[in-house]
This record gives C-alpha cells, structure tokens and sequence, in this order.
C-alpha cells in the first residue's frame, strides 16, 4: 500500500458522511418572488405547439399527458425545454410511437422537461460549474422514494450555449404569454435507476461496485458508500474507474488481479478514502465540466485533513493529487436518479 500513499495515513469515518450528506445538491435557482397578478396577452405555450408543425410529436405527447389545458393557460408559468419532430424521430420516438405508450409513460417524459412557475431564459441560467438544479414536473414515482418528492434537470451554459443535462439547446428564449421554450436537440429522458442500481448493471463496472462493497465491510447501515449511491435524494458526479483501471492498479501493487484482491487495498481506510475521492457532492454533465484546469474538492476533502481529496478538472481529464498524469474520461453522462457517472482509465489517487 506504500506505493498508493506517501503521506495519507488515516482511516476514513465514514459514519462522519451523515454530516455533509444534506449539502450534496446542486445550485438551485432562486425561488420566484410573487407579484402582482396580471394576465398577460399574446400566444400561450400551447397555442405555440397548436401552431407550429415542428412540434406536431410534441403537441401530441402533451395533449396525451393531459396537460395542453395547463401549458394554454395565460395564468400559469412555464419554462418548457421542448424536442421539435425532428429531436423525437432522432431519440427513437416517432408519433406512432407515442400514439402506442401508455398515457402514463409519455407524461413522464414531458413532465420531466416542464419546469413549473418559473420563466427561466438563457441569460438567467450561469456558465459557472456545477450544473444548476431546476425542479420538473415528473414527481418521482414509488417505490423509490416519496411519491410527492419530484425530479429535476440540470440546465448549464458554455459561452453562448445551453444544454440540459447531455442535451443542447438548438434554438433558446421563444417567448409566450406564460412562460418561455427553448428547443432541444433530443428528447431528455429522465433516469429510471439510482446510481448504484445503474453501475451494477455496467459491465465495466464491476471492479467499481465490488471495491464499494469491500470498503463497506463492518460499516454501519445507513454510513455506507452503498447506502448514498442508492439513495434517491442524492446528487453526486462519480469519477468512475474502468475495471481496467482497478485491474492495472492491483497489478502494479503486485496483487492477484481479481476483484477479491480489494480487500488488501482496505488497510487502516485506504479504499474507503479512495473511493471518497472520486465522488463530487453535486451534479455535472459533461458539458458544464471546467476546460480549464480547475482544482474541485470531491466528497473526501469534506472529512479529510485540509489539501486532501482535492481534484484536478480540465480539457486533459481528471487526477488526483497521487496521481502523475490525468486519467482520460472515456465515457460520460451515465445518468441515474441521483447523480451521474463519467467512466475514467485510472483511479484518482490522494497524496
């Protein structure tokens, strides 16, 4: 374990996460003030998509949803993220497909790019990372969490441009006389599984899932990596190893490379601190992540002594204060619940 750490020797609390678990989501755009109530004139959200041919996938998923009423009253507000025919026919949803989803299915995916009672243009919306967090329409359905509890999107800017979640902008700030459209690329499907359900599911993370599995070992329930990652409440960014990067490590380390060889990285928290330190306590798309080189402390710098599990972003990738080279991000934006994965080919290493 020497080669891993010069400096680091400490074991890891990780009951002690509990006391920065709430401070894990994202910005969250303020909260509008109430005015007075004036009915504004001119065309509707709805009169928009009644009128426009290139929203005639949209018009009828929405009238389907039930919700045309909604989106065509001039005393509501809406800030609608909104895919032209062409986004659903390129994201495999074509109108006969939405003629043949069931009713409940297609208002999940339209819920899910509605934010309700706020007018957000482009200009409101921050090029400074992380994503900012807006509150949809979708409310999260059970069992996975209190049904009253809704989803949210992450809407980010670079320069010029908009992107919600993975997803650009094309067209931005089509005003109406209760709320505004911006037209996106792609239908923005909203996750199905939280984070840990996801990442068992990836083949090449294997490696990942068994070594939070070990570092979990003799924690408390309701303090563990585990528990976090499956919580629907959360909002993390993992930094995610290739079984490849767990693999070369353990190999460097002269160990069987096999995923049960985690255990001997565990000595005195090793692991634990290691896996802290590719967790970042909020959300971010590949889109909002820094071009430039940008020192971001991840979920480890909370607990750890002052400089410890600090990071590193920029065009070149990611690495850890242990770390001599970036790693390369080889795949990005695996969505779920509650957060996102980008998949990287080496771990990030504390000093």
């Amino acid at each position: 374990m020497k080669k891993i750490f010069s400096t680091l020797k400490m074991a890891l609390p990780i009951s002690l996460f509990v006391m920065i678990f709430t401070s894990s989501c994202n910005k969250e755009l303020p909260q509008p003030i109430p005015n007075e109530v004036v009915v504004p004139t001119g065309s509707t959200i709805g009169d928009v998509l009644n009128t426009n041919p290139d929203f005639s996938i949209l018009k009828a998923a929405v009238i389907k949803s039930g919700l045309m009423e909604a989106v065509s009253n001039k005393s509501n507000v809406f800030t609608v993220f909104a895919p032209n025919d062409e986004a659903f026919i390129m994201s495999g949803i074509p109108l006969v497909a939405i003629e043949n989803l069931p009713a409940p299915v297609v208002a999940s995916i339209i819920q899910y790019h509605i934010i309700p009672g706020q007018k957000v243009t482009s200009a409101a919306v921050p090029t400074t990372f992380p994503n900012v967090q807006m509150v949809t329409s979708f409310v999260i359905p059970a069992p996975n969490t209190n049904p009253l509890v809704r989803f949210s999107s992450f809407p980010s800017k670079r320069g010029s441009n908009l992107w919600l979640n993975n997803i650009p902008v094309i067209a931005s700030d089509v005003a109406t006389a209760n709320g505004v459209i911006h037209v996106v690329a792609r239908v923005v499907a909203p996750p199905s599984r939280v984070l840990l359900d996801t990442m068992s599911r990836d083949a090449d993370m294997q490696y990942l899932v068994a070594a939070i599995l070990t570092a979990d070992a003799g924690v408390p329930e309701g303090s563990r990596f585990q528990d976090y990652l499956a919580n629907p409440l959360a909002n993390f960014t993992i930094f995610a190893p290739s079984n490849q990067a767990f693999m070369n490590l353990l190999a460097y380390n002269n160990l069987p490379v096999d995923p049960s060889s985690l255990q001997f990285l565990n000595q005195d928290g090793a692991l634990s601190a290691i896996i802290a330190n590719h967790i970042l306590l909020n959300r971010a798309f590949a889109a909002n992540l820094p071009s430039d080189d940008t020192v971001i402390p991840s979920f480890l710098a909370a607990i750890a002594p002052p400089g410890v599990g600090l990071l590193t972003v920029s065009s070149a990738g990611v690495k850890g204060a242990g770390n001599p080279t970036f790693s390369n991000i080889t795949a990005i934006d695996r969505h779920a619940i509650n957060g996102v994965y980008h998949i990287i080919d080496q771990l990030l290493l504390p000093q």
